[in-house]
């Protein structure tokens, strides 16, 4: 697979435009006021159609390809619980109150994720080759605690922004409380350590990719919610960050 490193470094490369665009930019969603662009679906199918790719492509190509190994098990383990949740239970437990879906942010969602379950599951299944004490080597231990706190991070805060916003009866809320005292959006800065420790985890040039990708998109997604609540609320505290507590 000659091409595959040459187009993966290109698509690693895309990501510096992505990230200096939504940060000069604005939210097209809708998310934090204003009006989604383009056509809106229902928030729960919005998320279902978004993650739905991530959910079946990357264990798809590995499992069809038969050639499994413990590490590749070990992280498609760790994908499905991740996806399985987003895709599955988040949408139809916690969304169900969310403003609609821009279908534009639907649709990119589905080929970008497609694109990336393709690039992780020919990796996993055609080249990776790991070492027999990788699992004990101290890099793949760090980058699961990494992954491990991370996930730990997006999960809760996420859970409990929703709570917040459940008691506010769909009105604007002032996140507090737990990681929230620190930064405005912890569920993705939690979003985006769980993928560098799974980038590390995996040691490979799909993972890092994944990694910078989730990063590209959700930084200035912070930096717009950050800015939205301190317009929103005069009393917003100062020393809270968007995403990196004590610096962005």
């Amino acid at each position: 697979m000659s091409w595959f490193t040459p187009t993966l470094l290109v698509w690693c490369g895309l990501t510096l435009p992505v990230l200096v665009y939504g940060l000069v930019g604005k939210d097209m969603t809708g998310r934090v006021g204003g009006r989604a662009w383009g056509p809106t679906i229902d928030a729960r199918w919005g998320w279902v159609l978004m993650e739905l790719s991530a959910l079946a492509v990357f264990p798809i190509i590995y499992f069809a390809a038969g050639e499994r190994h413990a590490v590749g098990d070990i992280l498609i383990a760790l994908w499905l619980a991740h996806y399985t949740h987003r895709t599955l239970v988040w949408p139809w437990f916690v969304q169900r109150q969310a403003r609609p879906f821009p279908l534009v942010t639907a649709v990119s969602g589905f080929f970008f994720n497609l694109v990336n379950g393709l690039f992780l599951g020919l990796f996993m299944a055609r080249i990776a080759d790991y070492s027999k004490d990788w699992f004990s080597d101290p890099r793949f231990m760090g980058a699961a605690a990494l992954f491990a706190l991370g996930a730990i991070l997006n999960i809760c805060s996420d859970y409990r922004l929703s709570s917040l916003r459940a008691k506010a009866s769909g009105g604007a809320i002032l996140p507090q409380g737990g990681a929230f005292e620190f930064v405005s959006c912890p569920n993705l800065a939690g979003e985006i350590v769980e993928w560098t420790g799974f980038a590390l985890m995996s040691w490979s040039l799909p993972g890092l990719a994944f990694a910078l990708w989730t990063a590209a998109n959700l930084i200035p997604r912070a930096v717009w919610r950050h800015r939205w609540y301190r317009e929103k609320f005069p009393g917003y505290p100062r020393r809270r960050r968007a995403i990196i507590p004590g610096l962005l």
